[in-house]
């Protein structure tokens, strides 16, 4: 049974890749480039990294940096108000801890991972936290999830990885845990996922909730 819960945030548990690409369209039209927003969403889905390449690829270095400078910048006010937990993710968080499970964190992102959970009250549903502030290793690299089967004594049976992208279900196998793919939008699949959900409900069926 699981009873320890690790969630991805960006695209897991908040929507936010539409106000994040949403603020690199703006700094890339504040450089004189229009780009569809679909390529660029789908670039930043598959990861930050795999964006940021394109940009150097296109244009040149200096542009490229220039853009992503431009991209943090807007992505911050972009953010303000438009970053939002998905359909039912407080009520599911909610109801793990109600049957005596544990929620823990696990993202790239830093501490306005924690300033999202506490602005719409979920931070509450959290035990472990690993934000880019812990300098972990980026996923696939299983760092973070290690630390975290120490830190809370976590058998890796036990443990099951929520995410929306390759890459955290990579770092779950890698942990020796399994994975629950979030597909969050039709374009993506994950073939090595152990589940897939397509409503964070369906979670709380894994668990036999």
């Amino acid at each position: 049974m699981y009873k320890h819960i690790i969630w991805d945030f960006d695209g897991t548990l908040f929507d936010t890749y539409p106000v994040m690409t949403k603020a690199a369209l703006m700094a890339l039209e504040e450089n004189g480039i229009i780009e569809p927003y679909d390529k660029i969403f789908n670039l930043m889905k598959t990861s930050f990294s795999t964006l940021f390449d394109y940009f150097y690829a296109t244009y040149s270095k200096d542009v490229g940096e220039k853009v992503i400078s431009d991209f943090y910048k807007h992505r911050r006010k972009t953010e303000a108000g438009g970053a939002k937990p998905f359909p039912y993710a407080a009520d599911v968080c909610r109801r793990i801890c109600e049957s005596g499970r544990y929620n823990h964190l696990c993202t790239h992102r830093g501490e306005s991972s924690i300033k999202y959970l506490r602005e719409y009250d979920m931070l509450k549903y959290f035990s472990g936290l690993a934000t880019e502030s812990s300098n972990f290793k980026r996923k696939p690299d299983p760092e973070a999830l290690l630390w975290l089967m120490k830190e809370f004594d976590i058998d890796k049976s036990e443990a099951l990885m929520v995410g929306d992208r390759d890459i955290d279900i990579l770092a779950a196998r890698n942990a020796g845990m399994d994975g629950c793919y979030y597909k969050g939008s039709p374009l993506f699949d994950c073939g090595y996922a152990k589940y897939t959900v397509t409503d964070l409900r369906q979670i709380l069926d894994i668990l036999e909730l």
